[in-house]
This record gives structure tokens, C-alpha cells and sequence, in this order.
């Protein structure tokens, strides 16, 4: 037989292999269905409304009385909630508690007076990798209360090629995620992801003016941990230079540089085995900063799996005081049920609870998933189970007595993301935005904050 048969007949055989496949009935790992083969699932339109296929939508809890501060002013509780017309407000389960919003509005109130930013750690999938949606966020939040710099930068990653708010060039870095393996939870950092240097390893960050606040920066914070000795040299735009000794340490360590600049260079030399490089932390003084630590194809679950030391060390290092969780679009499935949103949520409460242990006093934030949408024989529609995760999401919120956000709400609704598509907003995998969607959701966000903060403020009655 010659290779061009031998090459027809391997082609049959997967063709027929795959074929068989699609016959299988559904199969289930732990509650979790596995997706069905359809080697046709590129040419024809996925089943839309069919009976069956989508998982119940959950009513969702209603969020109990917001609790004021106790003071000498009893009036200050009995202060009515304004909710702005055309406003998604946040839904807030934490009675008054810890990990409801109440924290971050209340450094919001004094912002910079703790000695340093207020900090948001912002994680997520790829909806709002290259810092899109959370660059405007971010820009909002630093019009309104002061504070500049893109905040958390990974050292030496290909995805901050994407982002507009800074330029980066560096070298002799490998660098691991958690959604690829080989990985290593044991060394990796907050951000999911850990940067083994070689000898001469160097990493030059530079912001730009795509957003006026993010331009600069006051301080500069070195994330790492080493088993070794090693050296790093610092140098700033304005050519200030310093060299950091660095010891052996099972704790993550944090170098600091403090110049006004837009641009930082680290090289590494003497560096033997066992030392991983996090990232940076380009900052102001006071403010707000926020950070954005997204990551392809992640459902947000893994978070559970970041030891609980690491935490603490960053919680020592760089406390946060409102951390959002927003993620989803890697859970979606147009023939999920029941069982898999509540084997999921059920995987992120263990994220919650793992943040939580090492930030007890921050406020937690669960964002929904966002519409997406699918080609069907209806036309373009939002896919089946986006509705019944964004339920399951703020139920999982309610659980955990923390805060939720309707990102599927505030878009609009059910295909809110074709409209977005049609306006240039938003890419036609109809699932992810452009730039000048992210400044738009990031208005629904930044205004659902300011009513909330407003709201906070009433209650407890800060002028």
C-alpha cells in the first residue's frame, strides 16, 4: 500500500472512530458532563431552545437589609438605598460582615489614608486579558479617588504583548500557568503563574499613554522567592539604579523601588536553581490601583489550589481590600445541567474560602458570566446555560455571604453580546470584547461601584 492510501484509509479510520463516538450516550466525571463529540460542530448550528438541554434558571436569593456602621447617629440605618435609573446594583449577602462591600467603600471613603492604595485584585479569564474592560476600570477609579500605574505586571509573560498600557521586552525567562502543564502549584504566586530566570535574564516594562493615569508611576514592587542567593539590578527611566542582595527565603519576597518614572528594568545574575520570578507592582502612593490578573481558558477554581502561605505572604506584602472573582465563559456548555453548575460552584467556594483565609477583611466580589452568543438556525443567540450560570453564580454568592455583580443583567440581557458586535464592541466569536467594549462594560461596573459607595456613605452618614 503507498502512503497517499495509507494516508486515506488513517482518515477513514478516525473519521469512523469519531462517528462511533457521537453515538455514545452522555458521560459524567464527578457531576461534570463531558462535551459531546460532533466532528460537524463547525459547519452546522448547535440545537437552540431544545427541550431539556439547558439547566434550570434558579430564582435568586433576595440580599438581606444593608447594615450601617454603629455610631452616635441611629438615623444613619434607617437612610433608604437609591438605585439609579439604568444602574445594575451590586447585591450584597454579607449582612454587614466581612466580604461584603462595606471594606472597600470604607477605604474608598479615606482612599490613601491607610499609607498606601486602595487595592483591587481583579481575576479573570480571557474576557478581560490584555488588560481590556479592567484598564478603563481601573482609569475610572483613578479619576474619582486619586492614584496611577497599571498595578500588577507578570514578569515576562507573551500575553502582555496584548495590553496597551504598557510595552515589554525582556529575555531568559520560561514561564509556566496553570492552565498548561507541566505547573507546580507548590512555587506558584497570586497570579497563577511563575517565571524561572537563567542567568542574565532581564525584563524592561514601560507604560504608555494609552491611559493618562497608567502612564507612571511612583513605587515599583519586585515579586519573588528563591531557595538560593541572587542578585537584581533595578533601573528606572530617569536612570536611578539599585542593586538588591537577595538571600534565600521560603517566603515570597518583595523588592521596592521608589522613583516617579514610567519605565523599570530588573536583570538577574548569580542565579542558581529554585528561584521564581512572579512580577511587578507599578503603583502610586495612594489612590487606587488595581490589578489585573486574567487567564486563558481558567474557570476560576484552580484558586482554590494556591497554598495558603503564598497568600499570606502577598496578604503581607500587598494587601488587597476587594478582590473580584469574574468567570464562566470556560464553564459554559449549551447542553449543561443542573449537576454542572452546582459541581462548579460548588469547586469555587473553595476558591472563596482559600482567598479568604489570607485576606479575612477584604471584600469578595462574584461578577457573573457575560452573554454569550452562538450561531443557531434562529439566527445569532445567547447560548443556552448563560442564564442558569450567572443564577447559580450569585446563589453561589449568597452561600458564601459575599457580594455579586449581574454582568449578563447590566449588558442587557439575552444577546446583548450581538448588539455589541454589531457596534464594534465586541469580537465575532460573539464572546469577547474589544477595546472599545471594555471601556463600555467597564462603565456598568465602575457605576454600579459609585452607587453602592454612594449608597455606603448614606448609611453611615460620611459626607
Amino acid at each position: 500500500m503507498n502512503q497517499c492510501s495509507r494516508a486515506f484509509v488513517l482518515t477513514g479510520l478516525v473519521v469512523a472512530i469519531l462517528l462511533a463516538m457521537h453515538m455514545l450516550p452522555t458521560l459524567y466525571v464527578n457531576d461534570i458532563e463531558l462535551r459531546h463529540v460532533n466532528i460537524l460542530s463547525d459547519v452546522l448550528p448547535e440545537p437552540y431552545g431544545t427541550d431539556g438541554a439547558t439547566a434550570e434558571v434558579v430564582a435568586p436569593p433576595v440580599p438581606p437589609a444593608p447594615v450601617a456602621v454603629a455610631d452616635s447617629d441611629s438615623t444613619a440605618a434607617r437612610v433608604e438605598e437609591v438605585h439609579p435609573d439604568g444602574v445594575t446594583m451590586i447585591a450584597d449577602y454579607s449582612a454587614g460582615e466581612a466580604g461584603g462591600m462595606d471594606h472597600f467603600y470604607h477605604m474608598l471613603a479615606g482612599a490613601g489614608a491607610a499609607g498606601r492604595p486602595v487595592r483591587i485584585a481583579y481575576f479573570g479569564d480571557s474576557f478581560i486579558e490584555g488588560d481590556i474592560l479592567t484598564c478603563d476600570l481601573r482609569e475610572k477609579l483613578q479619576q474619582a479617588f486619586g492614584g496611577n500605574g497599571v498595578g500588577w505586571v507578570d514578569c515576562g509573560s507573551k500575553i502582555n504583548g496584548f495590553r496597551r498600557t504598557i510595552t515589554q521586552n525582556f529575555g531568559g525567562f520560561v514561564e509556566y500557568e496553570v492552565v498548561k502543564k507541566p505547573y507546580s502549584h507548590k512555587v506558584e504566586g497570586i497570579n497563577q503563574r511563575y517565571f524561572i530566570p537563567s542567568e542574565g535574564a532581564f525584563v524592561t516594562t514601560k507604560g504608555t499613554t494609552y491611559k493618562p493615569h497608567s502612564a507612571s508611576w511612583q513605587v515599583a514592587r519586585l515579586f519573588l522567592r528563591t531557595d538560593t542567593t541572587l542578585t537584581v539590578t533595578a533601573q528606572t527611566g530617569n536612570g536611578r539604579r539599585h542593586t538588591y542582595n537577595v538571600k534565600s527565603s521560603p517566603s515570597v519576597q518583595m523588592f521596592t523601588m521608589a522613583d516617579t518614572t514610567n519605565s523599570i528594568s530588573y536583570s538577574f545574575t548569580g542565579v542558581g536553581r529554585d528561584t521564581y520570578v512572579y512580577g511587578m507592582a507599578l503603583e502610586s502612593a495612594g489612590g487606587v490601583v488595581l490589578d489585573n490578573f486574567s487567564m486563558r481558558g481558567s474557570a476560576g477554581y484552580t484558586l482554590a489550589n494556591i497554598p495558603q502561605q503564598t497568600l499570606r505572604d502577598f496578604a503581607r506584602l500587598r494587601p488587597y481590600d476587594l478582590i473580584v472573582l469574574h468567570f464562566g465563559l470556560n464553564v459554559l456548555n449549551e447542553k449543561s445541567q443542573i449537576a454542572n453548575y452546582k459541581a462548579y460552584t460548588k469547586r469555587m467556594q473553595k476558591a472563596v474560602d482559600n482567598l479568604r483565609q489570607a485576606f479575612p477583611e477584604a471584600s469578595i466580589l462574584i461578577v457573573s458570566v457575560p452573554d454569550r452568543d452562538q450561531r443557531t438556525a434562529a439566527g445569532i443567540r445567547t447560548m443556552n446555560g448563560v442564564e442558569s450560570l450567572a443564577a447559580y453564580q450569585q446563589l453561589m454568592a449568597s452561600e458564601c455571604r459575599v457580594a455579586y455583580f449581574n454582568l449578563f443583567e447590566a449588558m442587557g440581557g439575552r444577546e446583548s453580546m450581538k448588539a455589541m458586535v454589531d457596534k464594534g464592541w465586541a469580537n465575532k466569536d460573539y464572546t469577547h470584547l474589544s477595546f472599545a467594549g471594555g471601556k463600555h462594560v467597564a462603565n456598568y461596573i465602575f457605576e454600579s461601584f459609585m452607587a453602592g459607595f454612594e449608597n455606603y456613605k448614606r448609611r453611615n452618614n460620611i459626607k
